[in-house]
């Protein structure tokens, strides 16, 4: 009986042990993930600023709209070379800027024969370019309030960040994103992209 209860000793210190080295297994590797992600944010939150293309640049500062409306400036769209051209530092200063390409004249959209374009700098610092045009409702002017974009026409709001519809009869049409280069305090836009830019809405119709 001593033997039996020697063994079941033996056997119970013998299964405890393995649980600790099982549990201890479990905490290193746990450790070891949570350090590794914490590496890996910490060197994505510290990487050297890259000025991304296409569409995306970044100015590399926030901005806080809370609480603020503030309404299109009007700026010259300048042309280059079979570009057109935006300052970058207008907008940083303004905001919005709505201007024309008026390149090439024909029938756009609706009574446009010339195309509205905005620019806006989302809080996230993202600069957006874009048409200016509501095209449920032809509104042409648009302005910011808080975290939105809102139709002066019709009062749809899309969320600055993304132009996800939030409310208002137009939300799944928001100004259409045009793609950019920025370079220097030029935001160069080529210019048989504005040339070729058709509206989505009614466009059968239109045809």
């Amino acid at each position: 009986m001593d033997e039996t209860r020697a063994e079941k000793r033996a056997k119970f210190l013998e299964d405890q042990a393995l649980a600790r080295k099982r549990r201890n297994r479990k905490i290193l590797f746990t450790g070891i993930i949570v350090s590794a992600l914490g590496i890996a944010l910490f060197s994505y939150l510290n990487r050297p600023y890259e000025s991304p293309k296409g569409g995306n640049f970044n100015i590399g500062q926030t901005q806080n709209y809370e609480g603020r409306k503030i309404e299109m400036t009007d700026v010259s769209l300048k042309m280059e070379n079979n570009t057109a051209v935006i300052s970058l530092d207008k907008l940083k200063e303004d905001k919005i800027l709505y201007t024309e390409y008026r390149g090439e004249k024909k029938k756009y959209y609706g009574s446009f024969d010339y195309l509205p374009l905005n620019a806006f700098i989302t809080p996230a610092g993202r600069v957006v370019l874009a048409t200016s045009i509501c095209e449920p409702c032809y509104g042409d002017r648009f302005f910011i309030e808080n975290t939105d974009l809102v139709c002066v026409a019709c009062g749809t709001r899309w969320r600055l960040d993304d132009l996800m519809g939030i409310a208002g009869g137009c939300v799944n049409y928001p100004p259409e994103e045009i793609k950019y280069t920025v370079e220097g305090d030029k935001i160069v836009i080529d210019e048989a992209t504005l040339k070729n830019w058709k509206p989505r809405y009614f466009t059968d119709e239109m045809s």
